[in-house]
């Protein structure tokens, strides 16, 4: 479970920091954290910033991190096949910000209409703006 779990982080982890290094902001730390820290605290962070000032019942913060460890399996499976085909970073980009589109849709089908609009503004005050999928 732990493995599956740092699995999960490193993808999402990867996510982020995919568009943000073909954008020019790769290298660095740039002091956001970014890599930093083990697969298990960078989605904990990421969730943190994804659901800041949302409070969440047990059974929506439950059903969250089931759609963020599957989108992030999704992701590492994508990244792994990436790997071995040597895959075009454009298509591997668009993959990426599709599959975060499609997470973040049903993240937003978990919460109330209130709690749907912080989230947007979470989501656009990441870094990337997340209005593009890009988390």
């Amino acid at each position: 479970m732990k493995n599956t779990l740092r699995m999960i982080a490193v993808a999402a982890a990867l996510a982020v920091s995919v568009p943000a290094y073909a954008q020019g902001g790769g290298g660095g730390g740039g002091g956001r954290g970014g890599m930093q820290g083990t697969p298990a605290e960078r989605m904990a962070r990421q969730k943190e910033q994804l659901f800041k000032d949302i409070t969440l019942t047990a059974t929506q913060s439950a059903k969250i991190d089931t759609v963020m460890m599957q989108a992030g399996e999704k992701q590492q499976e994508m990244m792994q096949a990436a790997r071995s085909g040597g895959g075009d970073m454009a298509t591997m980009r668009e993959s990426m910000q599709k599959m975060n589109t499609e997470r973040n849709d049903a993240l937003k089908a978990i919460l109330t209409d209130e709690q749907k609009k912080k989230f947007d503004e979470n989501l656009a005050a990441m870094p990337q703006g997340g209005r593009r999928g890009g988390l």
